[in-house]
């Protein structure tokens, strides 16, 4: 009888030898195809990559993770792999491999590495949490607030615009424009996707500020997740769970109070023809889908549209030239509320918009993993150039943030703001602030229409802005991407 550490042993040579002729005919099937090798980050630990893994927390703290992104790609070139805790990622920012990842989404689901940081904020069913059908049926919720009778009504945006105008302070003293621009952002997506208002802006209430906490705290967890990788998500975290058990009970409360409004008044959504939470409460009885739609919409609505407003401002406040010229616009047009077409007629003011998301998009980095054995066009090979087999489950990480300040795209300065560039410059897949292919931000017209609506009231109702803050430029990194450092101004009134 064989003894347990001979089988033991066997059992070991077994796999080893297996692993090892996979890795040969991986590697044939590779050559056979023209593929290349991506370059390997030299890891200090190539067991399982853990001074990597504690470079970046240390960096996500320290609210650098892109900065230290910036050095590696400096270092490795456009594309590049990691060994996160085990197991292979692939980083790149070439728009070929954008395009590759984002219009096959069957060979690319969210699973890996992105599913890990929304399934513990968000839910399994939610639109960014799912795929296939469940997706599909999400998604065809959502879209009927998007078409554009629904975007160009600005009644809306201008309720809270002018909440948000109304609570600014006018004395000159400094303040933190994001979190009123966070807060208005909440009470308009809210209002305009389930026909109710939080109303942060102007009736704050502990319950909403303690939900706040809670889903910023959540997201943050969620992106250290997605970034050091699968085993993170299977360790217990009690502080965690706690926070998005709060979240999804007070999410339950306003559902109820919803429900039951709705029961007293046909009349509670006012004029909106198509309100989304309406949709889903017809089409599932299920009160847990409905909480992972709504923080669905709070991602969207919220996070990513402040992101992109906050970056409108951050980078007006430090060029006056802009803000001159965005003026003498508004002047031009002379009227106090644009029309939809007016606002899209307005080339600078949607420059300013353009410019703003190409250096801060709202989702700086996202990733996808491979469902099957797949090839990636680019990043192989000495000079970058040759496509990559990718193996199956293996997670790429695409980052846009790096993507739209190539230099080759932009000009040698790509890092700057300035708007003018979009009079002559013409982009495809180098410019994915909405991401792009059948998961494109569908609300991404919401998120526009907003932005240069507020930035039109704003320069109508003040004559200037200036920065109030002087560190470098600090990305918080959680499902999106904040100012670490806030948006810290002083406003001088017309």
């Amino acid at each position: 009888m064989l003894s347990p550490l001979l089988l033991l042993g066997a059992a070991a040579f077994l796999i080893t030898g297996h692993l090892v002729i996979q890795r040969i005919l991986f590697a044939r099937r590779a050559a056979a195809l023209g593929c290349g090798k991506a370059p390997m980050y030299k890891h200090k630990d190539p067991i399982l990559g853990l001074d990597l893994a504690f470079t970046t927390f240390r960096a996500i703290a320290n609210n650098t993770l892109l900065d230290l992104f910036t050095s590696i790609f400096e270092e490795y070139g456009n594309t590049y792999a990691v060994n996160t805790l085990g197991q292979t990622t692939i980083m790149t920012n070439e728009s070929e491999n954008f395009k590759a990842i984002l219009t096959r989404i069957e060979d690319w689901p969210i699973a890996g590495l992105r599913l890990y940081a929304t399934l513990p904020v968000l839910g399994p069913k939610s639109v960014f949490s799912s795929n296939g059908q469940l997706w599909h049926s999400a998604r065809a919720l959502i879209r009927p607030s998007f078409v554009r009778d629904q975007v160009t009504d600005l009644k809306c945006f201008d309720r809270h615009i002018s909440n948000l105008l109304a609570v600014l302070p006018r004395d000159g003293s400094t303040f933190d424009l994001q979190m009123y621009i966070v807060a208005m952002t909440m009470d308009s997506s809210t209002d305009f996707m389930m026909g109710y208002s939080t109303n942060s802006l102007v009736e704050p209430a502990p319950e909403a500020q303690q939900f706040l906490r809670d889903f910023e705290y959540a997201a943050i967890e969620g992106a250290k997740i997605a970034i050091l990788g699968s085993i993170l998500n299977y360790i217990p975290h009690r502080k965690l769970q706690a926070a998005v058990q709060r979240m999804r009970a007070y999410l339950r409360s306003h559902l109820k109070a919803i429900i039951a409004a709705k029961k007293k008044s046909e009349e509670i959504n006012g004029d909106r023809s198509y309100v989304f939470l309406d949709e889903v409460l017809k089409a599932m009885s299920d009160e847990e889908y409905v909480v992972d739609q709504m923080l669905s919409i709070l991602v969207a609505g919220r996070d990513t549209t402040a992101a992109a407003m906050t970056a409108a401002f951050y980078f007006l406040t430090r060029d006056p030239k802009a803000v001159e010229k965005l003026r003498t616009e508004i002047k031009d047009l002379g009227v106090k509320n644009p029309s939809w077409d007016q606002l899209k007629g307005m080339k600078y003011l949607n420059n300013v918009v353009k410019e703003a998301l190409r250096l801060f998009p709202p989702v700086a980095v996202n990733s996808r993993e491979a469902s099957k054995e797949v090839v990636l066009p680019v990043g192989g090979g000495p000079d970058g150039k040759q496509p990559i087999l990718v193996a199956k489950g293996t997670s790429v990480r695409y980052s846009t943030w790096h993507l739209q300040r190539r230099k080759d795209t932009y000009g040698p300065d790509a890092d700057e703001f300035r708007p003018e560039r979009w009079d002559n410059l013409r982009v495809g897949w180098e410019y994915t602030p909405f991401s792009g292919g059948p998961r494109i931000c569908i609300g991404q017209q919401f998120a526009l229409t907003q932005i240069a609506y507020t930035l039109y009231k704003f320069f109508n109702t003040f004559k200037a802005i200036e920065p109030r803050e002087f560190r470098p430029l600090e990305a918080a990194q959680a499902l999106t991407i904040s100012f670490a450092n806030g948006c810290m101004v002083g406003l001088t009134p017309e």
